[in-house]
């Protein structure tokens, strides 16, 4: 049965994002189509095999060339840019109560998450009011519009920690990371995650602080982008 849904998930890495979502904090997405083919990344994974047996008209490339470029168009064309900072903040409180249900299973006694929970909370609720001005602009002038989106593109950007993931520095997004040992898939809040599975609460409680850091900022950016 084809399944028709379209299927949302968070970024790891193996694709052009990357460095702009992971190093350096840009706001990224990531559109594909997938299935089971047999040759993925063997010698038999080239032009002569996709026009003979994948798509020898290219239709789905039509198609999702199609996708993209309504995509780009949205995002131009927008006096505010569509950032979903509430399904984003919810998404932190989930990460949050998971990580903290794998730090009590694996006996990890010790690690505060209070302060990145109030701040994650602060950050949902200010970006609601974000939300609110984003569906209706009102009287904003060309200036006011400018200065909301720059804020709305900063947010990402505080999820960045200069000194980058333990062992991984490269790598400094807090919220989203591939996984050390998952090839592309990502980690959330990979940071106290992985301090967790080595069973290191000195480094545990060094990412919950850089955690805590970095959803503060953000939610800070969103309560000026609010005013």
């Amino acid at each position: 049965q084809l399944d028709t849904g379209v299927r949302i998930g968070d970024l790891g890495s193996g694709s052009d994002y990357t460095p702009f979502l992971q190093h350096i904090g840009v706001p990224s997405t990531d559109i594909g189509s997938d299935g089971p083919y047999g040759v993925y990344h063997s010698t038999f994974d080239d032009y002569t095999w996709f026009v003979m047996n994948a798509d020898p008209h290219f239709l789905y490339e039509q198609e999702m060339a199609r996708v993209f470029g309504l995509e780009a168009l949205h995002m131009a064309d927008a006096d505010v840019l569509p950032y979903d900072y509430v399904t984003y903040g919810k998404e932190l409180e989930a990460y949050l109560q998971a990580v903290q249900k794998k730090a009590e299973a694996a006996r990890m006694s010790g690690l505060d998450f209070g302060p990145a929970e109030s701040a994650a909370q602060q950050f949902t609720q200010f970006a609601a009011r974000v939300m609110a001005k984003q569906q209706n602009p009102g009287a904003e002038s060309a200036a006011q519009l400018a200065e909301l989106n720059d804020q709305l593109r900063a947010v990402e950007g505080d999820f960045i920690s200069q000194q980058g993931l333990p062992g991984r520095p490269w790598f400094k997004h807090v919220i989203y990371a591939p996984g050390e040992y998952t090839g592309y898939a990502a980690v959330v809040i990979p940071g106290v995650n992985e301090a967790i599975d080595a069973k290191d609460l000195s480094r545990a409680r060094q990412q919950m602080t850089a955690l805590t850091d970095a959803i503060r900022r953000a939610a800070q950016t969103l309560e000026q982008a609010a005013e």
